[in-house]
């Protein structure tokens, strides 16, 4: 009666990880460039209890000679799910959308006084133009988080107001005099995709920003080891687009229904090893 207890109390807290990761991915069927997490379950060790150890008695035995009991199960890994968002066309030349693999660098002033940038990953394209507080007449590119868009030496993306901009599908910046005079020319800087070897790295910083989780990496490793600029001919990416959420909400809600039926039996499931200790209780007195 107390394994029953503990394998459906174990069953009911995987369920509920399950209910969360799915209630998330719903949540955020319309968040640009958000990629779901799917949860996957392990078992917890089982045993093999042999009820007849005398081969001669079971003659002609169709069933397997013992019970193999199993303690129950517990939630594995929780892995994020590359695939491809669909495509938005927004006509907002900063609104960037990589196609294929790779994420877009932004970095955050350190909290701590001469510590580098903190740089966090993303597939939010969606860029507006910041004034330079350093410097009168240019302006970054940040995000909704007010985060730079860092480019392939990883400084943040300035861009001067004398300019028309463009980007190409290679992450090159091309600049042309508002005025019309002179021909175009490419920037020194260019947007960087990066390329995160194992994406099951990262975890969520808020925002539908990602960072590097130093506590999964091997010992001796770091994030620079990761993460590697993608060369410009290897860069698929799109101006004036979007990349939508790669969340599947027929399937999602099918995967929330089948927890919440599986969360309910478990939960009976506890009820019942606990009415059953309490008669084993009554008995005894």
């Amino acid at each position: 009666m107390n394994t029953s207890l503990y394998i459906s109390a174990g069953a009911l807290q995987a369920y509920q990880q399950k209910i969360d990761t799915s209630a998330n991915n719903i949540a955020n069927v319309n968040t640009t460039g958000f990629k779901r997490k799917d949860q996957s379950f392990s078992e917890i060790f089982a045993s093999q209890l042999n009820n007849q150890v005398r081969s001669d008695q079971e003659v002609g035995r169709l069933t397997p000679n013992g019970l193999r009991v199993g303690y129950g199960t517990r939630t594995g890994l929780t892995q994020l799910v590359m695939e491809q968002g669909q495509a938005t066309q927004t006509g907002n030349p900063l609104d960037l959308m990589i196609q294929g693999k790779g994420f877009f660098q932004v970095g955050y002033p350190s909290a701590t006084a001469g510590a580098p940038d903190e740089v966090k990953y993303t597939r939010d394209g969606n860029f507006h133009i910041s004034p330079n507080p350093t410097k009168q007449g240019s302006y970054h590119l940040v995000n909704a988080n007010g985060g730079y868009l860092l480019d392939q030496n990883g400084q943040p993306i300035e861009l001067d107001d004398l300019y028309e901009v463009s980007i190409e599908s290679n992450g090159q910046i091309h600049l042309k005099n508002k005025d019309g005079k002179g021909t175009s020319f490419l920037s020194s800087q260019q947007v960087a995709i990066v390329d995160i070897q194992n994406p099951h790295i990262l975890k969520n910083a808020g925002g539908n920003e990602y960072e590097i989780d130093t506590t999964v990496l091997p010992n001796g490793a770091n994030a620079a080891d990761y993460v590697n600029v993608m060369n410009p001919d290897d860069v698929q990416m799109l101006s004036g687009y979007l990349e939508g959420s790669n969340v599947d909400l027929t399937k999602e809600m099918t995967d929330l229904m089948t927890s919440q039926r599986s969360f309910q039996m478990n939960s009976r499931a506890v009820s019942y090893a606990d009415q059953m200790i309490g008669i084993a209780n009554g008995i005894l007195r």
